[in-house]
């Protein structure tokens, strides 16, 4: 169906390198999208860096971690700091490593500002400083788990 143009995409969720390697080894068509969970406390570096590297562009589900995220005093710090919420900042973080957030949210509100993260930029220290928090909330996922 790819191949004469019904399916204009092929994207996978939870995949790491290996799995992608094995299903491009089966196939010959190579995901154009992989779908991870990702969020501060919970980077799925390897994988992320696995698809860029290979032109596959990388989505962070749950990339607020289950909203258990935004509570870390870390996270409340760099808000007040940025003038942002806590919820913008981890936005921004994934936008900075080249991973497309996917918030989900019902209230017109917080859809609203979960797109004024363009208007700032989170300095590389404190991308470093988020980049080493400790697990503080999501569903922390084990890809394995759905191959067992």
């Amino acid at each position: 169906m790819y191949r004469d143009g019904r399916i204009k995409a092929i994207g996978v969720s939870n995949f790491l390198a290996y799995h992608i390697e094995a299903l491009i080894e089966d196939g010959d068509i190579k995901p154009m999208v992989n779908q991870i969970e990702y969020h501060p406390g919970f980077g799925q570096i390897e994988s992320a860096e696995y698809c860029q590297r290979n032109g596959i562009i990388v989505e962070a589900w749950s990339p607020l971690g289950s909203g258990d995220v935004l509570k870390d005093a870390t996270m409340k710090h760099l808000a007040e700091k940025y003038q942002k919420s806590s919820a913008q900042i981890c936005l921004r973080w994934l936008l900075q490593k080249n991973i497309i957030p996917l918030p989900k949210s019902t209230h017109e509100r917080f859809m609203a500002a979960n797109l004024q993260v363009y208007d700032f930029e989170v300095s590389d220290s404190d991308m470093k400083v988020i980049d080493t928090l400790p697990y503080c909330g999501g569903l922390h996922f084990d890809p394995d788990s759905a191959w067992s």
